[in-house]
């Protein structure tokens, strides 16, 4: 059993299921591995509190509990996307055990759709300087920003930080 597990590894093209999610990022798209999406979902933002900055988080509530919700444009120094109280984004599970961010929230500007990629399919676009991104790949013609999620999740708990500091 465990040597049949070890030949359908070595096997197996390099292909993983991701989620590309709709952003207002300037000529990129955004891919997920689809095993970090907790869910696509609206949520409401608090009343008279858009705080979807570069360096600060809004709390939402999803499922009983208090998310950071922010905005990639925003972390990438580009204009915030139009927005109203209630406002679609991606759950993402947090993955990294030494930090108390089980759950946060990307801001969405559309429809995510599932994909299978395959790394054949991916070409380098060139060297990347944003640290946010663990590479820039053109896929199907598209430049596509693979994030370093715990790059990502570091600075998303920053700005939680920061948010949840009282103000006096």
């Amino acid at each position: 059993m465990e040597q049949q597990s070890d030949q359908s590894t070595a096997g197996a093209p390099a292909s993983v299921r991701a989620v590309r999610l709709p952003t207002q990022l300037t000529d990129l798209d955004l891919l997920i591995p689809y095993a970090l999406i907790a869910e696509i979902t609206d949520v409401a933002l608090p009343d008279g509190s858009i705080q979807l900055g570069r360096s600060e988080a809004t709390m939402v509530d999803w499922r009983g509990q208090r998310v950071p919700l922010v905005s990639l444009e925003a972390m990438n120094g580009e204009p915030v996307p139009t927005i109203g109280h209630r406002v679609r984004c991606a759950v993402l599970y947090g993955t990294d055990p030494e930090r108390a961010l089980p759950y946060y929230a990307l801001l969405l500007s559309g429809v995510p759709r599932s994909e299978q990629i395959v790394a054949s399919q991916m070409e380098s676009a060139g060297p990347q300087d944003n640290p946010l991104w663990k590479a820039i790949v053109r896929t199907g013609g598209q430049l596509t920003a693979i994030p370093d999620i715990r790059a990502l999740e570091e600075r998303i708990d920053q700005m939680r930080l920061k948010q949840a500091e009282p103000t006096e």
